[in-house]
């Protein structure tokens, strides 16, 4: 909630061309209410440390990854300052919705508009690519997001030909696939983000049925969370999801323009944010990301990246 008595407190960080503002009184409405503060990073622009629309965000160690709508991947530390970027090829497309980091730091970045999926270390070099145009198995039409399973495999969320789940080897070997179009249970519409939880299951965004899936790695359905709407618990559009290192579940609304925090039985613990420009107001958010007690979130169309303060 924001509060007229709300203390600012402002530091440019000229190292890296990043601009940190750190604001007091914004932020997290918990079951009993409350607030903490909001860090924000960036503005419109294309020099490094600016952001326009920014679609996928993760975290790794300390490090943080954005993608925006220009094909950038820009890399910070944690505290907000500038370390390096890239630009991706064949941008004229469209540009990813998702990022995933693995164990060794390395980058596996689902090149949505061009049916590929990308794999770079942690400075920008590519190390290999595989997939191609295609509504077949093996073959990907929009591919979205990325879990790593169990056994290092990845699980990667499509739309556009059979809305499905892909498993494929780092290798770039197709295993098999599972789901469907559909909004009955068990059945896809538009899933944008996957990952994979503490208890080994997959929790899957699945975006225009308005709720999140919960599935084995099988493809057997466990449990749903959520329905289409505004209150506390259900969502209008959620299209990314993190899991903290406490197993709770963090939900990226675009529709309603906010995050939510969920037990895995879909409890509501706390939301952050609503629909606006203002400090700790989102406009169509595309990606959440959690790591060391914060909760990193690209806030598309107000090209920045706000930081909201998780709690214990």
């Amino acid at each position: 909630m924001m509060n007229s008595q709300s203390m600012f407190n402002g530091s440019f960080v000229v190292n890296g061309i990043c601009c940190v503002f750190l604001f007091f009184g914004f932020g997290c409405h918990l079951n009993g209410g409350g607030s903490d503060s909001v860090e924000i990073w960036g503005f419109r622009g294309g020099l490094p440390g600016r952001f326009s629309t920014p679609r996928a965000i993760a975290w790794h160690e300390g490090w943080v990854y954005v993608i925006d709508k220009t094909g950038r991947v820009q890399k910070f530390q944690e505290d907000g300052t500038f370390a390096l970027q890239w630009t991706l090829e064949k941008i004229d497309n469209g540009t990813p919705t998702g990022i995933t980091i693995d164990e060794n730091g390395e980058l596996w970045i689902p090149d949505t508009h061009n049916s590929r999926i990308l794999h770079f270390d942690g400075e920008g070099r590519l190390l290999s690519e595989f997939g191609e145009f295609g509504r077949e198995e093996g073959f990907f039409v929009y591919p979205t997001d990325l879990a790593l399973g169990e056994r290092g495999e990845l699980f990667i969320t499509e739309y556009g030909a059979r809305e499905r789940v892909q498993i494929f080897t780092r290798s770039g070997e197709f295993v098999k696939s599972w789901g469907e179009f559909g909004d009955k249970e068990g059945q896809l519409n538009r899933p944008m983000g996957i990952v994979r939880g503490k208890d080994g299951l997959l929790y899957i965004a699945d975006t225009a049925n308005h709720r999140i899936q919960v599935f084995k790695e099988s493809g057997e359905l466990v449990n749903i969370l959520g329905k289409e709407g505004k209150e506390r618990g259900e969502f209008e559009f959620p299209y990314d999801i993190d899991i903290d290192e406490k197993g709770r579940i963090y939900v990226c609304e675009f529709g309603n323009g906010r995050i939510q925090c969920l037990s895995t039985d879909g409890e509501c613990l706390a939301v952050w944010g609503k629909t606006g420009s203002d400090v700790g107001e989102l406009n169509t958010p595309w990606g959440v990301a959690v790591g060391n007690g914060k909760i990193f979130v690209a806030d598309a169309k107000n090209h920045r990246i706000q930081i909201f303060a998780s709690f214990d």
